[in-house]
Formats: structure tokens, C-alpha cells, sequence
């Protein structure tokens, strides 16, 4: 199967910055068989579908330049209902389903993780090339540190196969 990586932060990534797919490192829980560049124009199209359909409704504002968008709020209220479904995960472990392989124990990691429920990874932390693909927690990480009128910045957007 196929994703994509994005690369992320709150400061403009210049294009030689941008990670190399042959450079990625898998985060928890993240697993690439392989990875490849996209064309630009895949790339900003790429970018436009993640503002519009995977980061919460209404949070962000895709920005013209089309390489970045602009953070409107709405991290609170996002961060409470998140919370709150942790909570019922953890409130369906009990001693009977524990060490089920597939159960509610490993529902709520995947939770903790990927909140987003995506197969999409994100680089935020890269050097030289290289950085290390997370799940959507690292995004969300870096979502509840924003102030309203903030920028998040896109570099590279990967093609993954899982």
C-alpha cells in the first residue's frame, strides 16, 4: 500500500533542506518499504488535500504560495475530544483482554499515536537530508504549540510504500 511523508515545521524549509527518501528512518509504530520524490506539482496538490481533508476542520487556512498554511486555532477543543477517546480506549482494558494481540491495549497505542487515523507520516525533526517519519501525534505536537495566525511550513511531500 501507498502514503505519503510530508515534511513539517513552524520555519520555511528551503528546497536543500528538503529530506531525501532514501534518508528516512521509521518513528514507532511507522513502517516504509521505500520511498520517492513527487513532482511539484503532485507535491503542492498534495499539500492542498492535507489542509483541506486531514488536518481538523477549520484549524488551518491553506496560505497562496501554497507551501504553507496558516494556523486559525481550534487546538483546544481538538485536544479535549482527543483526550476524551483516550480515556474510553483505556476504560475498555480490563484483565480479560490485556495481552489480546489485536485488543484494546494495542487500539489505544495506535490511538496515542496517530490520533489523525492516517497512514501519512510526518518529518519535523531533519538535518542534512535525513529525518525520521512519525505518525500524526508528532504533527499534532507541533499543531498545539502554534499561535493563531502561525505559520506551518511543508518541505518534501514523499511517496511511501508500507
Amino acid at each position: 500500500m501507498h502514503s505519503l511523508i510530508f515534511q513539517v515545521n513552524t520555519n520555511p524549509i528551503h528546497k536543500e533542506d528538503f529530506i531525501n527518501p532514501d534518508r528516512i528512518n521509521e518513528g514507532e509504530m511507522a513502517y516504509i518499504d521505500y520511498a520517492s520524490e513527487l513532482n511539484e506539482t503532485e507535491r503542492k496538490h498534495h499539500i492542498k488535500r492535507i489542509v483541506e481533508n486531514l488536518l481538523p476542520k477549520g484549524m488551518f487556512t491553506l496560505n497562496p504560495d501554497g507551501e504553507s498554511a496558516t494556523y486559525k486555532g481550534g487546538y483546544t477543543e481538538w485536544s479535549k475530544e482527543y483526550a476524551k477517546r483516550i480515556h474510553e480506549r483505556a476504560n475498555a482494558i480490563n484483565p480479560c483482554n490485556l495481552m489480546k494481540g489485536v485488543g484494546p491495549v494495542w487500539q489505544l497505542q495506535k490511538y496515542i499515536l496517530n490520533p489523525l487515523a492516517t497512514d501519512c507520516l510526518f518529518v519535523s525533526a531533519f538535518y542534512g537530508g535525513e529525518g525520521t517519519a512519525e505518525r500524526s501525534r508528532s504533527l499534532m505536537k507541533i499543531v498545539s504549540e502554534l499561535t493563531i495566525g502561525q505559520k506551518l511550513y511543508f518541505g518534501a511531500v514523499l511517496d511511501y510504500h508500507f
